[in-house]
């Protein structure tokens, strides 16, 4: 048995309800759009561990504050959800190659070109269906064709992987390149382990919990795909794993009206702007270190 925990509520206030989720360690969700409502649903155990508890306790608080949130438990067969998880993560076509599949569909390329990646998400963020992490994927592809053009064999730097869905389609792009996939949540690197696997890239993804602290490591591209807040925080940082005028940054998880204020902050540091992109109410910043 599977313990379904909803919230409705009206889609005017969807967006902040979603980007306080992005602050609850190691949690996935998905959601039901209507044309005045959206339906956030979060499964979990039945049996709940502290971690799980934890999670369901700040969702519960997260929900009481916004008054037209209306909160559902709902207990459900285990067959029922493996059939719900297969109904709602479908097969997903991202920029010119990537092809996202879940572990129980079968490849059918269309052309030789096409990349697979299987992603069986487990606890973790990140199928590839969020338009954050299609932002991600569509540019990762891109930025990764000219960085190959200048070095083979790239470094990168996968902040927050979650599945490690970014970590292995770099892996995928650029053979040759080594990624570092860091998360602080432990269900995030147990999931971007069995990926890696999964996907036949294990040896080229290191896995950890804080980025290396090795002497002068530089990384060629950083991905963050993380949050406003954590983003703003983290700019200063940035700076000491860049090559100067060099790496490329590619962050995302941010609100469209947020990014303004992400700019200036990283413009104010010596970032050069690049682009910037948008999908739904999400948004993408890619940037070249100072």
């Amino acid at each position: 048995m599977y313990l379904l925990f909803s919230v409705t509520i009206p889609k005017e206030l969807a967006e902040p309800f979603e980007e306080e989720l992005y602050f609850i360690t190691g949690l996935s969700w998905e959601t039901q759009v209507t044309e005045e409502k959206t339906i956030f649903k979060f499964y979990f155990p039945l049996s709940l561990n502290p971690k799980d508890e934890e999670k369901l306790s700040t969702l519960e608080k997260l929900t009481a504050k916004f008054d037209s949130a209306v909160p559902e438990y709902t207990l459900i067969k285990r067959e029922n959800w493996e059939i719900i998880w297969k109904y709602h993560f479908k097969p997903l076509k991202v920029g010119k190659k990537l092809l996202i599949l879940p572990p129980w569909e079968e490849a059918s390329l269309s052309s030789e070109e096409e990349i697979v990646i299987y992603i069986d998400p487990g606890q973790a963020f990140g199928t590839g269906h969020h338009a954050t992490t299609q932002l991600m994927l569509e540019n990762l592809e891109s930025f990764l064709e000219e960085i190959t053009k200048i070095k083979e064999a790239p470094l990168i730097l996968d902040l927050g992987c979650g599945t490690g869905i970014l970590s292995i389609a770099a892996a995928k792009l650029c053979p040759k390149a080594t990624i570092y996939a860091v998360d602080i949540d432990e269900l995030a690197l147990e999931a971007t382990e069995k990926n890696a696997k999964l996907n036949h890239v294990w040896e080229q993804i290191k896995i950890a919990s804080a980025i290396p602290e090795e002497i002068n490591i530089k990384f060629d591209l950083i991905l963050a795909n993380i949050g406003f807040r954590e983003l703003k925080s983290l700019a200063p940082s940035f700076t000491q794993y860049c090559h100067p005028k060099n790496t490329l940054l590619l962050l995302s998880g941010v609100l469209r009206e947020d990014l303004p204020e992400l700019e200036k902050v990283y413009i104010s540091l010596g970032f050069q702007k690049l682009k910037s992109q948008f999908l739904k109410e999400w948004s993408l910043l890619a940037l070249r270190a100072p």
